[in-house]
């Protein structure tokens, strides 16, 4: 909770003030990075900006492929565990020899913008992925307009807007997300879960309690929601544990799931079960012995 301390207390007033723009990049740094020139009004807002979002920041549930934060809230884990943020961090404080001021053709089109709130010896970072009117497709199609002396007008300016909120942080080596969303977006975390899937289906000690593989496969496809907790069935590897089939049908018969299995033993996956299949693999089918019902829930913390 040292870092979560840390970027509630950090002395954003007094913070020195850096603007990037940034791209991906199909090179081993994965990103490129421009730095934007600022007026103080403009860093002033983000200071703000910061500010007000961290106020309301009261709590850090730890980070999982399937976990939810609150507006009160923020997931957090290590920033040794996200190639893709350390990669970016590592354009964006590159010397400045290899860094150069951004221009007009480097904004647009931008994937996401970076501050830097740099005090001391101390830096948080604040990343945002940008709008849809940053994209050049779409700022082709607009008309840009002032309304000035009770009048609105066309003008050439190019207009970039920035939102009052940033999708996710980092200090010290921790980060901290605000939009799980943008934030696996904008770093690409949705690949290295389909990695971890096409990983996990070629596993023998996996396939080993199917008698096929291919319907799993059709029913979790490019499913971002599916790809998410194929990972974290990977992790907690219960289909490892000693007599896992055997257990899974004696609940099943005794439970009513309404699970199918071969002779053999091996589930038998189809439209009807996949859903179910998922559940009991993340061990999210619960018992509760108050009310001796049986739930699905999205996620689950041991106590």
């Amino acid at each position: 909770m040292t870092d979560f301390l840390d970027w509630r207390g950090f002395n954003y007033q007094e913070a020195n003030v850096q603007l990037w723009v940034f791209k991906k990049s199909a090179t081993d740094a994965r990103f490129r990075a421009w730095h934007v020139r600022t007026d103080e009004i403009i860093e002033t807002l983000f200071r703000q900006t910061i500010m007000e979002s961290i106020v309301k920041t009261t709590e850090a549930i730890g980070y999982s492929p399937i976990s939810q934060n609150n507006e009160s809230s923020c997931l957090t884990h290590s920033l040794a565990e996200s190639d893709g943020l350390t990669a970016l961090l590592g354009a964006v404080d590159a010397p400045e020899t290899e860094n150069t001021d951004a221009q007009l053709k480097h904004i647009k089109g931008a994937a996401g913008y970076l501050v830097k709130f740099q005090y001391g010896n101390n830096t948080v970072y604040a990343v945002r992925k940008t709008a849809p009117s940053w994209r050049p497709k779409v700022r082709s199609s607009l008309i840009n307009a002032v309304f000035q002396n009770g009048a609105l007008s066309a003008t050439p300016e190019e207009s970039f807007y920035f939102d009052s909120y940033f999708d996710f942080y980092c200090i010290n080596e921790t980060v901290f997300v605000k939009s799980k969303r943008a934030y696996e977006s904008t770093m690409s975390e949705k690949k290295i879960y389909q990695k971890n899937f096409e990983d996990l289906v070629v596993d023998p000690d996996f396939n080993s309690i199917f008698s096929d593989i291919q319907p799993l496969k059709e029913y979790v496809g490019t499913n971002a929601i599916h790809l998410r907790r194929i990972t974290v069935i990977q992790s907690k590897a219960l289909y490892l544990r000693p007599n896992f089939p055997q257990r899974l049908q004696h609940v099943n018969q005794s439970r009513g799931f309404g699970l199918n299995f071969d002779d053999s033993g091996k589930l038998v996956v189809c439209e009807n079960t996949a859903k179910t299949v998922m559940q009991v693999l993340l061990d999210h089918r619960l018992l509760s012995e108050i009310t001796e019902i049986i739930y699905d829930v999205p996620d689950a913390e041991a106590v």
